[in-house]
């Protein structure tokens, strides 16, 4: 479980840049290409700047890394936890953790996965320092970590926690690498340190602003994946993606925003899939900003807003649902159906459209009249910019102005929860499957500035604590949707959607058994046919 210990490190494992990489596909076999062209080229919105999930962990750094870098365990394509370095482990009460280490497990660069490997990939995980992008996942109930045999890892932690199961997981907080090169490089991650791993891929070359190349390797413990090689392609913007695309130059293309599928449609051969991704998209309102330090002014702004109308209209076009709380339904998966999940979910306090309740609240608020207020979107979300639009519309008619602004991803990444912001977007897309990662960090309202509402709110930090010593998954439901209901009581979030992406691909490639956790999944070479 992630405990943000810096708003920084805490946008860095946001949405950021909403791309999925992993996925279950076939490729079929094309005669007669060049034999330096890629199995597959793979088209994604966006860069990264470094292959390196300690240092920039954006969740299309944790994708590229499922297919280089492994944790003791991973997640299965139904979201399930499974075995990774780690062949098998126990728990003692959910607090001493015995991990037994695969035999023959080895990196990129021939030598054997140790256990001393494993140690110095955990303590470097948990230093904010070397790690601000993970040391989240490794918050203070961490008390030792040991080898206790050649081929054995404890994790000895100050009380039950079953979702510290996540923490040294692919898509929490664990990529192992080799002590003794990581201790030489110079800038891990970097083009001219490339990464090493005991993946199914090795990375061959690298250009941030380019493309990352992949080559399939001969000693990964789970079998020589279909592809021998594959490569990754950065743009900038989806007009470029879609060009690259519609000229052949790409096979496949990953979370291409729902606003623009119908253009990717239009391509000849091409198929489209749509998927719920568990992503959260909503509004932040800043209690220590005024006037938004007013609960009448959250309460009026979140009753103004029409999100039927965002999902339902032009905006997304049905292509996602309208979020009766912070979690998703399919955050639950591995306690609850979808089905059972939201209808916990809808028993949550609602804040829906009434423009008149919206002006009544506002006339109770020490800014009767009106005030001036400005959202910043990120540029990668030109949905969430024209919801801002569509926002701005209905608050004018209560006499709240309301600017739209768009900014650089990167910046509205470091200004997430910086203070300055009285209403701001909300964008997060869950790593884990595991129920109360969202509110683990969105509710943590313990007055330490680790939430971007800046909010303190001592009975939600109870719930948080008790999702953080929860001996089970199961045990985490009651919490997270307790504290779910607290934030709506507070009105310091609205939610707006849970998001939908849509993938698509050339004719000759075949997707089969897709879901939501195939982004994150290194099972997803097992699956090629």
């Amino acid at each position: 479980m992630k405990v943000m210990k810096t708003q920084k490190s805490a946008a860095l494992r946001i949405l950021s840049v909403a791309i999925a990489f992993m996925l279950v596909f076939a490729l079929s076999a094309c005669a007669g290409e060049e034999a330096a062209k890629p199995d597959l080229t793979i088209g994604v919105s966006g860069t990264i700047s470094s292959l390196d999930v300690n240092q920039e962990a954006g969740i299309l750094n944790y994708q590229l890394a499922a297919l280089t870098q492994e944790g003791l365990v991973s997640m299965g394509n139904d979201g399930e936890i499974v075995p990774s370095l780690a062949e098998s482990w126990t728990d003692e009460d959910a607090t001493v953790w015995k991990f037994k280490l695969r035999e023959g497990a080895k990196f990129h660069d021939g030598t054997d996965v140790t256990a001393d490997d494993v140690v110095y990939s955990i303590e470097r995980a948990m230093d904010p320092e070397q790690s601000p992008g993970v040391s989240i996942y490794f918050p203070d109930y961490v008390d030792t970590v040991e080898k206790t045999a050649d081929d054995e890892i404890t994790v000895t932690l100050d009380g039950s926690h079953a979702g510290f199961i996540w923490a040294v997981s692919n898509t929490g907080g664990l990529l192992v690498t080799p002590k003794a090169w990581s201790e030489e490089a110079g800038a891990i991650g970097s083009p001219t340190d490339l990464i090493v791993g005991s993946g199914p891929y090795k990375v061959v070359d690298f250009e941030p602003s380019s493309h990352v190349t992949y080559e399939a390797v001969d000693t990964w413990w789970g079998g020589a994946p279909a592809l021998t090689s594959l490569r990754v392609d950065f743009f900038g913007d989806e007009e470029t993606r879609l060009l690259a695309f519609t000229q052949g130059d790409i096979d496949f293309a990953l979370s291409i925003p729902v606003e623009n599928a119908d253009n990717w449609e239009k391509v000849e051969g091409a198929t489209i899939e749509y998927y719920p991704e568990r992503s959260y998209y909503g509004l932040t309102f800043d209690p220590t900003v005024e006037p938004f330090d007013d609960i009448h002014v959250r309460k009026a702004v979140a009753l103004a807003v029409d999100k039927e109308s965002i999902v339902s209209g032009s905006i997304l076009e049905g292509h996602s649902e309208v979020a009766s709380a912070i979690t998703p339904p399919e955050q639950f998966v591995a306690v609850l159906s979808a089905d059972e999940a939201k209808e916990q979910l809808d028993t949550i306090t609602q804040y829906n459209y009434d423009i008149d309740a919206a002006r009544a609240e506002l006339a109770q608020s020490k800014v009767p009249d009106g005030f001036t207020t400005t959202i910043y979107y990120p540029d990668a979300y030109k949905n969430a910019g024209e919801a801002s639009l569509a926002i701005a519309d209905t608050l004018l008619e209560i006499g709240i102005k309301l600017e739209v602004k768009e900014i650089p991803l990167e910046q509205w990444l470091n200004e997430v929860g910086d203070g300055n912001q009285g209403i701001a977007w909300m964008i997060y897309l869950a790593t884990t499957a595991e129920p109360g990662e969202i509110v683990a960090w969105l509710c943590d309202a313990q007055g330490s500035g680790i939430n971007p509402a800046n909010w303190t709110n001592e009975a939600a930090a109870e719930q948080v604590r008790l999702i953080l010593s929860a001996e089970s998954l199961e045990a985490q439901v009651p919490p997270t949707i307790e504290s779910n209901e607290i934030a709506e009581q507070e009105a310091v979030y609205q939610p707006l959607w849970w998001g939908e992406a849509a993938i698509a691909w050339q004719e000759g490639v075949t997707v089969k058994d897709f879901t939501s956790f195939s982004l994150l999944s290194p099972d997803w070479p097992k699956l090629f046919t």
